[in-house]
């Protein structure tokens, strides 16, 4: 990526002017550290001043900012190696030219601090180092900056109301610097923003708060709150009526804070009141660094800045101007040169929306992180320098989860909690919100057809599954050489998918239901969805009865379609290998081989079910889309089958809180199978899927939504007459909040609090507050989590993992393909 700027730039410039002008392309990432304009002045007082040396003062500082770019490596991103003492002082006036001009490192790069910057000035000009002690008053919060919290992030879940009306411009405002909460219009306020900058425990706060004469029309009481990253430092329950008041109080920061952790205010008032928070400052000693976290308005910025920046990919003599390999990764034209493009020497765009691992950057940069993650022609990237972090790679892989949007902030797609980009990118990001993917262009029709699902609701802060009907008839578009002679079924091989970011999952089902039963009480009122007929009543099988939109039968809350629609026919002959949660009469439409010579068949027409799973935990409704293209089948040798083991689905139930637990079943193959391909399937808990033949592993992934698809090249064939020797043993190890050195993580655990609305209750056993992990008996039982007798501060929230198939809950399913009789039909066949 970076590889030839160190030859070009040595060719073009002298050595003493090249140190200041390369340092200047090398660094990255981020906005300043020096956020001085956010900071007053209360006091100042003069300190001594010491002479610096190399190895205490400097060299942290060159190691930390410098070397990375200038460096004695085979391949550095810049000329002119700064390790070293003796060549760091050989360069002493360039390095001091550059830091005084601020040229070192550039705009928009990985900043020095300012006491960085005044340390390196002070070695470089033989000065001695005077560090300030002034004490500077910082706002922690500002008016514009907040948002509604969502509940499954509310530090004050148990106050929380089922209904919650309280929108912002009518029951609360930021204005004139202040946050106003009217309970007129409010009856229950749950506002957050961002902490822009790590603070210590112990520094002191001060909070300016008021509220207006308190009147309801009988005694009552307000409950008011500030949390920060989840811990209450400032609660008071005011009695109604009262006085108004404007008061000011000195708090003591309890926690340590990072920047990008949540504060939230909080506020359950009854009658008709106004609150006001004016502002919440810390007071810290200017001898102390600060470190501002860096604001992008949405997601793309943020891994523009923070990764390929800060990598050195969009330098102007690599993927900026010079754009090599036809890559242009400058800020102004980045998007649009990745998303959807197809890559140079590869057969994959380079970002495929909602694929990580269909994305050749991703698999090029994943192959530099983690070196034989993916076999990719050419050298993986940065292909100088270091490779980027674990945690920038998989920011990358939940931002194309996301749909690789260009606006807008992201939320959480892997479980792991809303704030999971800011932390692995070290940013801070607005509120997340519902960003629509791309649309999947349907096939050219001489190579494949589109399902395309009429768009539902995905209401905000919910998590809902739903069934409901349409019909298709591709009949008269499907070229007739990929139709059976009846027209009753095509020949598939391979299939593209692509939706909308905020669902778990969708499945496409073929019904059993004849046709003059579309009209059955079941299924509800067939309506049209978009176009000029949105909401009028339809005929389904009517040709554009909704003209530009989709006709559809009511929509139902369900799960996996059973038991939606009409009672289906008895299937006496079920499909070998398939043993899903669906029952009698559906058949999923999902195709499982791209393999040269296999193909698959689909029905060509009748009445198909979408069980769309919509799962949108920003705080704005949302609309799901959903398209699913299959393509045609040329070379149709042989006909695979698919592998659908659900039997066990619900193995994992009673992994407990704070621990793991490892699962295994076994899946006998018949006699003549063919093993042509593997995955998984498992949910945010799942933290390794593997299988074994024969005690030989031979499948592993561990990334539950990204799951390893396997194919097996030649086929695992089985002829033996013993089932012994047919037996595949796979098994999946489930983390139920367990960090690596497995101490407890009360964001990973399965938690009462945070069930999504759809789920069962679960029974608490195991605490997240005050001693966190020790055992408790139920929601009642805070007292026995209290860090010490009566401290009041225990909550028994953590649940072991139950049965149910939302997100929150946990799966266990074998997923391939498959062909009987494999050697006969092979050998029959020939090459």
């Amino acid at each position: 990526m970076a590889s030839q700027c160190a030859s070009k730039c040595r060719n073009l410039f002298s050595m003493v002017l090249l140190i200041s002008l390369c340092l200047v392309g090398c660094s990255g990432g981020g906005d300043s550290a020096d956020n001085s304009s956010t900071v007053s002045s209360q006091g100042e007082q003069e300190s001594a001043g010491q002479m610096l040396t190399y190895a205490e003062d400097v060299l942290p500082i060159m190691t930390a900012k410098c070397v990375g770019c200038h460096n004695d490596g085979d391949n550095p991103l810049a000329p002119l190696s700064l390790e070293g003492e003796e060549r760091a002082t050989s360069f002493i006036s360039a390095i001091h030219f550059a830091v005084e001009g601020q040229t070192m490192p550039p705009a928009g790069g990985l900043q020095l601090t300012r006491v960085e910057r005044e340390k390196l000035l002070a070695w470089s000009s033989n000065e001695a180092y005077t560090g300030g002690s002034e004490i500077l008053r910082i706002a922690l919060v500002e008016a514009i900056a907040w948002d509604t919290q969502p509940k499954n992030q509310d530090a004050f879940f148990d106050h929380r109301p089922d209904v919650i009306d309280c929108a912002r411009d009518r029951g609360w405002f930021a204005e004139e610097g202040a946050v106003e909460i009217r309970t007129e219009f409010c009856n229950y306020a749950s506002l957050t923003q961002q902490a822009l900058l790590d603070l210590d425990s112990g520094t002191t706060l001060e909070l300016r708060f008021s509220h207006s004469e308190l009147n309801f029309n009988a005694p009552s009481s307000a409950h008011v709150a500030i949390s920060v990253a989840g811990v209450a430092i400032w609660e008071k329950t005011f009695a109604i009526p009262d006085e108004s008041e404007l008061f000011k109080e000195t708090l003591t920061l309890p926690v340590a804070v990072k920047s990008g952790d949540s504060i939230e205010l909080h506020i359950h008032n009854h009658g008709d009141n106004t609150w006001t928070l004016h502002s919440l400052e810390a007071l810290v000693s200017g001898d102390q660094e600060l470190t501002f976290c860096p604001s992008y308005e949405n997601t793309f910025d943020a891994i523009q800045a923070t990764v390929f920046e800060q990598a050195g990919c969009a330098n102007s003599l690599c993927h900026g101007t010079a754009e090599e390999g036809g890559l242009n990764l400058t800020p102004v034209l980045a998007h649009e040169s990745l998303v959807g493009v197809r890559a140079f020497g590869s057969s994959l765009n380079l970002i495929e929306p909602r694929e990580p691992s269909k994305s050749y950057l991703y698999q090029k940069l994943s192959a530099k992180t983690f070196p034989g993650s993916y076999p990719i022609g050419g050298a993986p990237m940065p292909s100088a320098g270091s490779a980027i972090t674990p945690g920038q790679l998989k920011a990358i892989s939940i931002w194309i989860e996301a749909g690789a949007p260009k606006e807008g902030s992201i939320g959480d797609t892997t479980g792991e909690g809303e704030g999971v980009l800011e932390n692995l990118l070290g940013v801070c990001l607005p509120e997340p919100e519902p960003v629509n993917v791309i649309p999947l262009p349907p096939p050219d029709p001489t190579k494949g057809i589109q399902f395309a699902m009429p768009p539902h609701e995905a209401p905000a802060e919910e998590e809902k599954e739903v069934c409901f009907a349409v019909y298709e008839d591709f009949r008269d578009v499907i070229p007739p050489q990929y139709m059976t002679a009846d027209r009753e079924f095509f020949y598939s091989k391979g299939e593209e998918r692509r939706e909308d970011p905020f669902t778990h999952h969708n499945v496409l089902f073929l019904s059993s239901t004849p046709l003059d039963k579309r009209h059955d009480l079941s299924f509800g009122e067939w309506a049209c969805v978009g176009g000029d007929n949105a909401g009028n009543t339809c005929e389904p099988v009517a040709n554009n009865a909704c003209g530009a939109g989709k006709c559809r039968s009511e929509i139902k809350g369900n799960i996996a379609c059973r038991g939606y629609g009409p009672p289906p026919p008895i299937d006496t002959d079920p499909e070998p290998g398939d043993d899903a949660l669906t029952g009698g009469g559906l058949l999923p439409l999902q195709s499982t081989i791209e393999k040269e010579g296999f193909y698959e068949t689909f029905p060509t027409h009748g009445i198909f079910y979408w069980n769309s799973h919509a799962f949108n935990l920003t705080t704005q409704d949302a609309l799901l889309h959903i398209w699913h293209n299959f393509y045609f089948a040329d070379d149709r040798r042989f006909e695979a089958k698919r592998i659908n083991g659900a039997k066990y689905i619900f193995d994992a139930i009673g992994t407990p809180a704070f621990g793991r637990k490892t699962v295994c079943r076994d899946f006998i193959f018949d006699q003549g199978d063919g093993l042509l391909l593997l995955s998984s399937h498992t949910h945010k808990r799942g933290e390794r899927f593997f299988m074994n033949l024969d005690s030989e592993l031979i499948y592993e992934s561990f990334t539950y939504d990204e799951p390893v698809t396997k194919l097996f090249e030649p086929a695992i064939v089985f002829n033996s007459t013993d089932p012994a020797q047919r037996t595949l043993e796979y098994c999946a190890t489930y983390n139920n909040g367990l960090n690596a050195d497995d101490s407890p993580n009360i964001n990973t655990v399965t938690r009462m609090s945070q069930r999504p609305p759809n789920a069962g209750k679960c029974k608490p056993t195991a605490c997240v507050a005050g001693n966190i992990g020790e055992p408790c008996d139920g929601a009642q039982d805070d007292a026995a989590c209290d860090s010490s007798p009566g401290a009041g501060d225990g909550w028994c929230d953590a649940c072991a993992i139950g049965l149910g198939v939302t997100s929150d809950d946990e799966m266990f399913i074998i997923r391939g393909s498959r062909m009987s009789n494999y050697d006969a039909l092979i050998n029959a066949a020939g090459p």
